[in-house]
Order: C-alpha cells, then structure tokens, then sequence
C-alpha cells in the first residue's frame, strides 16, 4: 500500500503554503480511481468544487462542494472522481504542531465527516487567508487552524460527558434549518423543557439556537457557490434567506466578507 508524504496528493497541486508544521495544498483531482493508501499526517480534505467519493474500511462516502473529511494518519482509504473538474484544499497538521499545541492530548481516531457548519465557514476563510500572503498570514492560519481543530483534542474528554439530546438538536437542525419549528416543538421532540434547551444550546454550540439556523443557512449557500450558473439570488432562495440582501448580510456577519468575493475565490483557485 502506497504511503504519502507531507504535502503529497495525487493530482496537480495547484498552491502549497507550509507555515509552523501545518501545510496547506489545493489540488486539482486528475485520477478517476486511486488504490488503497494512506498519509503520513493527520489531514482534512475540504472539497472545493466537484465531487469524490472516498471509501474506507467502514464503506464509502460521497462527497461534494463544501464536505469536510478528517484522516487521522495511517488511515487508508481509496478514491473514485466523478466526471467534471473536482478541486479540493487539504490541511495537514504534522506531529511536531499537534506536539505543541496540545501535549499529552490524543487525536480522534479514523476518518469521518465533519457536519460543523462553524468549522466548514472556517476552512472558507482558511482559503481566504492562504490567499492574502502577507506579514500576518501565518498567524493567521494558525489562529483559525486552532479554532477549527480543538475540538478534535478536547471534544474526546468532553463528550463522555454530554447529553445525548446535543446530537439529536444537531442532526434536528441541519436537516429543519430551512423551516425551523418553535423552541417548544424542538423541545418537545428532544424531551427536554424549554428553558434547559434555550439555555444550554450554547454551552455545547457556543451560540444561541437562531444563530446556528444561520450559520447552516450559510454554510449550505458556500456549498452552492462553485455550481457553475447559479445566481446569488438563487442561492439565497434555495438556502432558506429571506433574500440576496439577507444573505450578503449573514454571509458578512460569519465569514468576514460578501459570497460574491467567494464565489470567485472558490471558482479560481
């Protein structure tokens, strides 16, 4: 089985930015099968634009524009390309980063799908910072790698001890965002009152309930932004805002800056 280096994947690498143990590279998928292998770091594949599906020892997942996939080293895997032009940016973290940053702490095991919609916003403005190229980008990086990481470290400990009702909202939201029930509904269906809901959300979401429905919404309308003749307008409808407005207004509120310079960003990197 084939092993990979740092900064190694398979098709054109189209930038690589290596900065304090944590490498960045956006490649352009070429292969349309590549056999079982694995890498030497811990990584995150975010799909940029297309679609991959990936295959591991507990079966296959598809994944499109926006997915966001955590490896831990060592885990093997195979992919499958689609027909169409598939672009993704790939986060390794190095063991002397993961050393540093968090000694004595062990890493999630495997590879799964990271549902975040924070953490997918943030991989969105780590291509924006990976961009700019000056005097602060590395600290940059760094500041969002670690907000968009940690959870990975400390979740592990954390979660021995969380309700099983945060995934239940979780998995409630991100398939209801578009037509959010009454915090009593919600409650109703987790069980819970709602006060303990309203005030607990944002202990385990570090946000209130409205914020994260956005959040979603924003994070689907990234996702929309590479499909090639698809208007900001329609984007906004498809994503649940009220309209472009709204959307341009939330867009900047949780990335930083408009899905027009997005949109552009994404489809030329």
């Amino acid at each position: 089985m084939e092993k990979l280096s740092s900064g190694e994947f398979f098709g054109i690498t189209n930038q690589k930015l290596e900065t304090g143990g944590l490498i960045l590279t956006n490649t352009a998928y070429t292969h349309e099968y590549v056999d079982w292998h694995h890498h030497e770091n811990v990584y995150f594949t975010f799909i940029l634009k297309g679609k991959v599906i990936e295959g591991n020892k507990k079966g296959k997942v598809a994944l499109t524009a926006g997915s966001l996939l955590f490896h831990n080293a060592q885990e093997s895997h195979y992919n499958i390309k689609p027909k169409g032009e598939t672009r993704g940016m790939h986060l390794e973290l190095q063991n002397t980063w993961i050393k540093e940053m968090y000694p004595n702490q062990d890493v999630k095991e495997g590879s799964f799908e990271v549902c975040c919609p924070r953490t997918k916003i943030l991989f969105y403005k780590l291509l924006r910072e990976s961009t700019i190229a000056d005097d602060l980008t590395q600290l940059g990086i760094q500041n969002i790698v670690i907000e968009a990481t940690d959870s990975l470290f400390v979740g592990a400990q954390e979660s021995k001890f969380r309700p099983s009702w945060v995934d239940q909202i979780n998995d409630f939201l991100q398939d209801n965002y578009l037509y959010p029930p009454k915090l009593k509904e919600m409650a109703a269906v987790l069980g819970i009152h709602p006060v303990h809901l309203s005030r607990a959300f944002s202990k385990y979401f570090g946000c209130t309930i409205a914020e994260y429905i956005r959040l979603l919404k924003v994070e689907r309308a990234f996702a929309q932004l590479s499909v090639k003749g698809n208007s900001l307008s329609t984007i906004a409808h498809q994503c649940g805002f009220a309209d472009q407005s709204h959307m341009i207004r939330c867009f900047k509120a949780c990335s930083g800056d408009t899905p027009l310079f997005f949109k552009k960003l994404v489809n030329l990197t």
